[in-house]
């Protein structure tokens, strides 16, 4: 399945004092980072970018630098955040079937995380990336300030972004609510109203919000860190594909043309046969559009964080693994 990424990048960050989309950290304006992560994913075919009105030749022209295997499209925001999404929704082609939606503010959000979300998606259940609430929650008179009761911690999580969902039932929530006048903060509240199972999937803690100008500081060290891990390696993806019997050669042909290592091809199935194989993430951009041309919809690939391996040393299974995550 195909996927369109929206950044939502439309807010004027009043709490941080002045639009935060173009705020420098580690070298990158912070949208520029979440841009760069959704341009390695081949899951994702099309990238929107939802902005205000007077920032839309600049952000067309650092997404086209950041994200230039995307053909980026940037619309104008709504409104209100639901009004932005809808506009981002009607920007992604039909050739998407699945959509996330993050927001822009999340510069830190790790690909191996989306790719949880993105595995939990089918018709009639949606996902949100997700994180244990950890200080104790009072509900509170805002008149009186008086404390009404305490909740239960351990069934609380904070919803967070990318939110994935199919296109159509995003869509399909998106027109109820706007006809019931309902107005949400996040989508798959949304998604809730109109009766799609939301799973939540626990993400990386680095996945903050940049809210506070303190909160750069936070950000830069992080992502100093993250780029000095390993400079001389590779993202490698463990990809299976599910298809039928007579497709296997095709899968198999295109993954040898991107240097995949074929790691089996399971043909005892009830229905058609699975193939494995284990690409750099670099090289299997593009791969969804040519899957979706030669399976012509009878198939369907998930992909997945396998490990890092130096440049130019395969990809081999057995090679030395850090965060494998099979």
């Amino acid at each position: 399945m195909n996927w369109g990424a929206i950044i939502v990048a439309a807010g004027r960050g009043t709490r941080f004092g002045g639009p935060k989309q173009f705020v420098e950290i580690g070298g990158l304006p912070m949208i520029g980072w979440s841009m760069r992560t959704f341009d390695s994913m081949p899951e994702i075919g099309e990238l929107v970018v939802v902005t205000e009105d007077e920032w839309i030749e600049p952000m067309r022209e650092l997404a086209s630098q950041l994200a230039p295997s995307r053909a980026p499209h940037i619309v104008a925001g709504g409104a209100s955040r639901q009004a932005s999404v809808r506009n981002g929704l009607r920007a992604v082609s039909d050739r998407c079937g699945g959509i996330l939606v993050h927001d822009g503010a999340r510069p830190l959000v790790r690909a191996q995380d989306a790719r949880k979300g993105m595995r939990e998606v089918r018709a009639g259940r949606a996902a949100v990336l997700a994180a244990p609430v950890v200080d104790t929650i009072k509900v509170v008179d805002p008149a009186t300030m008086l404390v009404r009761k305490t909740l239960d911690r351990g069934e609380l999580w904070a919803a967070q972004t990318p939110q994935f969902a199919m296109r159509r039932e995003l869509e399909r929530a998106h027109i109820e609510a706007q006809r019931a006048g309902m107005e949400a903060t996040d989508d798959v509240a949304l998604l809730e109203a109109i009766g799609i199972e939301v799973i939540a999937v626990p993400a990386s803690s680095e996945n903050f919000k940049v809210t506070h100008p303190q909160d750069v500081t936070r950000a830069e060290t992080l992502l100093r860190e993250r780029l000095d891990h390993a400079p001389g390696e590779e993202e490698v993806l463990l990809v299976e594909v599910f298809a039928d019997d007579a497709l296997v050669e095709a899968i198999e042909r295109e993954l040898g043309s991107r240097g995949a290592t074929i790691d089996a091809v399971d043909r005892d199935l009830p229905r058609g046969a699975i193939v494995r194989a284990y690409v750099a993430s670099n090289a299997l951009r593009g791969f969804g559009s040519r899957f979706e041309a030669f399976a012509d919809g009878t198939a369907t690939f998930t992909t997945r964080f396998s490990h890092y391996a130096g440049r130019g040393e395969g990809m081999r299974a057995d090679l030395p693994v850090q965060g494998r995550s099979m």
